[in-house]
């Protein structure tokens, strides 16, 4: 970038595992967030990988920047990266990305940059020779999660016989991540308990970049008799949610609630997911937009035993006016209180309790979708990309650091 030219916006180059349109889960939701606040303020080139039912002509039509889509895998070449990647101790479902497509190796070769956005760590494998062929670029690492993390979560709960490759896993996701926060210049994260994971693992600059949701409407007064789970149903810990909502909660208290349905709403539900459905348990799969379901519910539950990051299936419920049961796993990184804002509860017995409570309490429903209100409401796409740019500028200007927001750096900070 030429300081010297005020006219001259920096360059961008953002890699995306996947194109973040429909933007049906949370990553989606997140990378479009990032991507959309990047492309306002800096020229920008998104390269994305891709997959049938994503739409990047939608993508393309929406940013100013170029967009390039580079297609995924077939299943034979994806066997063989992942065979060549368990050689070489890649963690499995990663290799894929580690591969140099002719698009992106024409992009770096022809074009200068300033930034270099990574959006996961998938798209990060082949920081190496992207920083040789564009040396005075930024690298910056958009960490959703710490991923290392989920695994080790669901090697805790999951059959013993998976426990070890799951810990395989988790060991071969953390060098990764720790390559990458001691090499990248910058870490962005959903919460301030990432961030110390990160710094943990050596990482020179963090900030944090709370998950946003769309603009707040206020939620439609009805006769609510559903209870809601939404979540991408294609990603394990959410498939396992689902099923112990659905085997272990909802029969503890389902006769307490006459009329009631459990609704699973998710994209690509598995075979042990579609099988839950019955006269009072719905499996949605993928729909346009989580809102009608949400707008039927009188509570959501989630019960996630495992995860990182921060739960946007929270801060959407709290947008629409739905109370809130959750497990610590799903509230953790957000500003929340047991009992003012949600309900936590860990075992089906505290969840069923709950739900019921709920279910002839009304009074505690409103004041915690009152409460919850209150506590999503600076969490807006406007107010956190602006802070996305600040923190970009800050690599070449440090002395316009600033820790958070003043929107929410308070209800950041109040997490206990």
């Amino acid at each position: 970038m030429d300081e010297t030219n005020p006219t001259q916006r920096s360059r961008v180059l953002a890699l995306l595992p996947g194109v973040p349109l429909p933007a049906n889960t949370g990553g989606a939701l997140r990378a479009l967030a990032m991507i959309r606040a990047l492309d306002r303020a800096f020229d920008t080139t998104v390269l994305s990988w891709s997959r049938a039912g994503e739409d990047f002509q939608a993508l393309d039509r929406m940013l100013e920047g170029r967009v390039h889509v580079v297609e995924r895998m077939g299943p034979i070449d994806a066997l063989f990266a992942e065979g060549m990647g368990f050689v070489l101790g890649c963690p499995a479902g990663y290799c894929r990305y580690g591969w140099f497509p002719s698009v992106l190796k024409h992009v770096l070769t022809t074009q200068g940059f300033d930034f270099i956005h990574f959006d996961h760590p998938h798209t990060a494998l082949t920081w190496p020779q992207i920083k040789r062929l564009q040396p005075v670029a930024r690298l910056v690492l958009d960490a959703h999660n710490v991923e290392a993390e989920i695994m080790d979560r669901l090697a805790n709960t999951a059959p013993r016989w998976q426990r070890k490759g799951l810990r395989w896993q988790a060991g071969r996701i953390h060098e990764l991540e720790r390559e990458l926060a001691r090499n990248v210049d910058l870490v962005l994260t959903c919460s301030e308990r990432d961030a110390g994971a990160f710094r943990d693992m050596g990482a020179r600059r963090v900030r944090v970049v709370p998950n946003a949701i769309p603009p707040l409407e206020a939620p439609l007064v009805a006769q609510r008799h559903d209870v809601v789970f939404v979540g991408s149903l294609d990603w394990r810990p959410n498939a396992d949610a689902a099923v112990l909502l659905a085997k272990e909660i909802w029969p503890r208290c389902r006769a307490l609630l006459p009329g009631a349905r459990l609704v699973i709403v998710g994209r690509n539900p598995p075979l042990n997911v579609q099988a839950l459905a019955s006269h009072d348990v719905a499996i949605e799969g993928s729909v346009p937009s989580v809102r009608p379901y949400l707008d039927r519910a009188f509570a959501t539950a989630i019960p996630l035993r495992a995860g990182s990051g921060t739960r946007i299936k929270i801060l959407e419920a709290w947008a629409a006016g739905v109370p809130v049961i959750a497990s610590r796993i799903a509230a953790e990184g957000l500003p929340c209180s047991d009992g003012k804002d949600l309900i936590l509860a860990e075992e089906p017995s505290d969840f069923a309790r709950a739900l019921v409570r709920l279910w002839r309490d009304r009074q505690l429903a409103d004041e915690l979708v009152r409460e919850g209100l209150r506590t999503v409401e600076p969490f807006t796409a406007e107010k956190i990309a602006q802070d996305v740019v600040r923190y970009y500028r800050e690599l070449v200007d440090p002395e316009s650091a600033r820790p958070y927001s003043d929107a929410y750096a308070p209800a950041m900070a109040a997490i206990p």
